[in-house]
């Protein structure tokens, strides 16, 4: 300890500083990492849970002791890892999460002495609960209320209203609700209850949101959006198919194919009758005879009548045309120049020449066959030989090309200026240390003349370490001799030290 406490003096102000700041720092993080070793590690029990079922386990737990902690407002509950598995277990023979929804389970017991209207009332809820339960399974609903309202049948079937049912959605974050996956929901609870239509299920999210088709399927409004939809789906078929033909005949990128289709989205029911004077089939035919009896010597005569009916060929048809027939489509194709590469000094280069009006017609009969023109519907077609610009690509590329040598030299220059700050910086070190690294690496003398005295002052004498001194580093008596030596050689040339000094100081000004 005597020791360690003439070594500590030895330090200077500075040097004292730095150990104790570097000691409390060493003992901060020695105590942070014993803290964060011997805390316990812990896991997700459940997520996305809602208050009640929240409240349920968080009781539960303390009843148990076991150590938990809530993130995310209370929707999620971690433990312990260790107790993880067996507190899932646990909880879930207790019934929980049950996610607060009842579903048929509401069954399982039977009550003798309920009334007709109370099981209703508890099929609708068991309803309500199980295609909650199902709608919780998409991945972007995060909690869900379905009600669902069946009126009372009534005597006469005008006098019946229609079932009608809402679900009110409250979706993940960042993940919205997509259309047909709501389409999807409004089916699933249609098909879910009896006599409800899907058009009748309305869906909304926690901010009021209309997510449904409000629409009716025959309305203005539906129509118009599945016909656009349609319309697209055609147009962007023909394209692909001529685009494919052309692509397979003049290879990539040389050729451009664009359909406008007019479609008919009228709905038209014809009835008609056609008789034909020409064929006609025996109906009916009917013979009558009349006796008369002139004389008796004479024998009787007849007369005999006969009457056929006649039945027109008569031919009656419903025809009931499909909606979005095609009523005329235009074609526009651009097809490049055809290359030519040619050898000239030993030199390949290539060389764009228009296409013969031969090949032209060849490639618009292609287009034609692949789209399915007719010429009765009045369908149009416009296929033309177009120069495609590849001096536009050769731009691009330069500049990006430019842009990634302006990038490099962006960085180059970056590096150049932080490797001459790093030499400054490490130039105006060295020179601060310059004089103690001459020290250092000069050869000192075995015999050095000091002592001393009561004042504190030097004299010439041999120095002599005392024994407990002898255990010291070298570095540490080093230190100490050279200490000496600079206030020795400061006592005999002061003028010399105070202009060494003064240097050092301009050299820190200048840094």
């Amino acid at each position: 300890m005597n020791q360690l406490a003439v070594l500590f003096q030895r330090f200077t102000p500075r040097q004292k500083f730095i150990i104790a700041a570097v000691s409390a720092a060493a003992l901060t993080a020695l105590i942070l990492l014993v803290t964060v070793f011997n805390k316990p590690s812990y896991g997700i029990l459940f997520s996305n849970l809602n208050e009640q079922d929240a409240s349920k386990i968080v009781q539960s737990l303390k009843e148990k002791s076991v150590p938990y902690s809530l993130e995310d407002g209370g929707k999620t509950i971690l433990v312990p890892k260790q107790q993880l598995y067996e507190l899932r277990l646990d909880l879930a023979s207790s019934g929980l999460p049950n996610q607060s929804l009842i579903g048929y389970e509401i069954f399982d017991r039977t009550n003798f002495g309920v009334s007709d209207f109370v099981q209703k009332v508890n099929y609708r809820r068991a309803l309500e609960g199980e295609l909650s339960r199902t709608i919780l399974n998409l991945d972007e609903v995060e909690g869900v209320r379905v009600h669902i309202v069946s009126p009372e049948k009534a005597l006469f079937k005008e006098d019946e209203k229609p079932t009608t049912a809402s679900v009110v959605l409250k979706l993940k974050t960042g993940k919205p609700l997509r259309r047909d996956a709501a389409q999807g929901i409004a089916h699933l609870v249609a098909s879910s209850v009896e006599g409800l239509e899907s058009e009748n299920v309305t869906i909304l999210d926690t901010r009021g949101n209309i997510l449904s088709e409000t629409n009716r399927q025959n309305s203005l409004a539906s129509l118009t959006s599945t016909q656009y939809e349609l319309q697209q789906k055609v147009e962007t078929y023909l394209a692909s198919k001529a685009q494919s033909m052309l692509n397979s005949a003049l290879g990539m990128g040389n050729s451009v194919v664009q359909v406008n289709a007019e479609l008919d989205f009228r709905r038209v029911e014809r009835n008609s009758e056609l008789y034909d004077p020409e064929k006609t089939a025996v109906r009916s035919e009917q013979t009558s005879e009349d006796k008369s009896v002139l004389r008796d010597s004479l024998p009787p005569s007849t007369h005999s009548n006969s009457v056929t009916n006649y039945e027109v060929n008569k031919t009656v048809e419903h025809i009931i045309e499909n909606v979005g027939n095609v009523k005329r489509l235009s074609i526009a194709a651009m097809v490049n120049d055809k290359s030519v590469t040619k050898e000239v000094n030993g030199e390949k280069s290539t060389e764009y020449k228009p296409r013969d009006p031969q090949e032209m017609s060849q490639l618009e009969e292609i287009v034609k066959k692949a789209v399915g023109f007719d010429s009765q519907r009045n369908d149009d077609i416009s296929v033309v030989n177009v120069s495609f610009r590849e001096d536009t690509n050769d731009g691009l590329l330069t500049n990006n090309t430019t842009n990634d040598n302006m990038q490099n030299l962006i960085v180059k220059i970056v590096l150049a200026l932080a490797m001459i700050t790093a030499i400054v910086i490490v130039r105006s070190l060295l020179n601060k240390v310059k004089f103690k690294v001459q020290v250092r690496n000069s050869q000192w003398s075995d015999d050095v003349d000091q002592d001393v005295n009561e004042s504190g002052a030097l004299k010439g004498k041999t120095l002599h370490l005392p024994p407990v001194e002898e255990e010291i580093s070298e570095e540490v008596l080093l230190k100490t001799q050279r200490k000496e030596q600079i206030a020795d050689y400061i006592k005999k040339n002061t003028d010399d030290a105070t202009r060494l000094i003064k240097v050092w100081l301009a050299d820190d000004v200048q840094v």
